[in-house]
């Protein structure tokens, strides 16, 4: 609004989806179609390749910095401009039927109340394993909060969490790390990494206390390099050495090391939060085929996300944020991207809750 107030010609919008609802996308590229029929230009820059589809005229490609394809939109294919993206040809991830072993974590009742503020509503839900719970919701609705609980970052204020059969009054990140718990924080730079720690310190900094980097008391340099090291080969990481300052990677590559370190110690339960946001569709490939052959090794992932098309590729089921209450699970074969989107925003959420979808 700013920006038209001050008669712009111009318009550059970066990601300006990133938290909106499919209904909310839906009218701002009406009002995007109507701002060009007035003459305005716009510069609309994304990774949602449908989206870049649906509001352009002219698209153009960039990769590592150079431009590399111009192409008119209805003479291309969302196909064409991903392997355009990557320089290479992006397979689909596939899920294959599976059923769903124990139980790895289950929330009865569960709120929590931080500053006065009711985050989390009588939260109960199941987390099995080889299963991916998908978790739908604008950006402030609970998601957060149950992410950082799961983590053992925060304490519910009531009701009960129960982890791999025993239960947890008060969840502690270092109990965490011992069941076995990773994560893959919403944010890689502030709570992901730290950025002037080098590659080797950041890969340990959950394990440093482990008797694998440990002699004497001491920390172990060169078996926590030859670490960090497989995890550079394994995961593809792309960095000068792992004694650099993980600041020095891109984020396609830092998102791989916090993969990496995730996946190092064969987690039971993985905690994905926007795990591809702000990759390209070639890293955000790389993350789902990691994130789908950990299902099918039989560990328990909550995916949340804002990307619905993210979830409905991933889930088994898929549940609904909504001002701090959780919905019950949908498979994902009942459920459409717009009635995630209404349940988003409030509508048929409570249908949604009552069980309408479950099976």
């Amino acid at each position: 609004m700013k920006a038209l107030y001050r008669n712009a010609r111009i318009l550059i919008l970066d990601e300006p989806t990133a938290v909106l609802t499919p209904q909310e996308s839906k009218a701002l590229f009406a009002t995007l179609k109507s701002l060009l029929a007035g003459g305005l230009s716009i510069i609309f820059i994304s990774h949602k390749l449908y989206e870049v589809m649906e509001v352009s005229q002219r698209i153009y490609v960039l990769r590592a910095g150079r431009l590399v394809a111009e192409r008119m939109t209805d003479e291309t294919t969302r196909e064409e401009l991903a392997e355009l993206m990557v320089g290479r040809n992006i397979p689909e991830p596939k899920l294959q039927a599976q059923k769903p072993g124990p139980v790895m974590a289950e929330l009865i009742d569960l709120s929590l109340i931080a500053d006065g503020k009711l985050l989390l509503d009588c939260v109960s839900l199941q987390l099995k394993s080889g299963q991916i719970l998908g978790l739908a919701g604008v950006a402030g609705n609970g998601q957060g909060a149950l992410a950082e609980l799961l983590a053992g970052l925060i304490a519910p204020s009531r009701g009960t969490l129960n982890i791999a059969g025993g239960n947890f009054p008060r969840l502690t990140p270092r109990a965490a790390v011992r069941l076995r718990i990773a994560r893959i924080p919403e944010d890689r730079h502030t709570q992901g990494l730290i950025g002037d720690m080098s590659v080797t310190e950041n890969v340990i900094a959950e394990r440093y206390r482990d008797k694998a980097f440990t002699r004497y008391g001491f920390l172990d340099w060169t078996a926590a390099r030859n670490f960090a090291r497989v995890i550079i080969r394994d995961f593809e990481v792309k960095c000068p050495s792992p004694s650099s300052p993980v600041r020095l990677l891109s984020g396609g590559n830092m998102q791989k090391l916090i993969l990496g370190r995730a996946f190092a110690e064969e987690p039971r339960m993985i905690i994905a939060s926007q795990p591809s946001r702000g990759l390209d569709v070639g890293a955000v490939a790389y993350v789902h085929e990691r994130l789908v052959a950990a299902r099918s090794a039989g560990v328990a992932i909550l995916l949340i996300s804002e990307d619905l098309d993210e979830l409905i590729t991933l889930s088994d089921q898929i549940a609904v944020a909504y001002r701090g209450r959780i919905s019950l699970p949908i498979p994902r074969a009942l459920v459409t991207i717009r009635e995630l989107g209404l349940m988003m925003a409030g509508q048929g959420f409570e249908s949604a809750s009552r069980g309408k979808h479950a099976s």
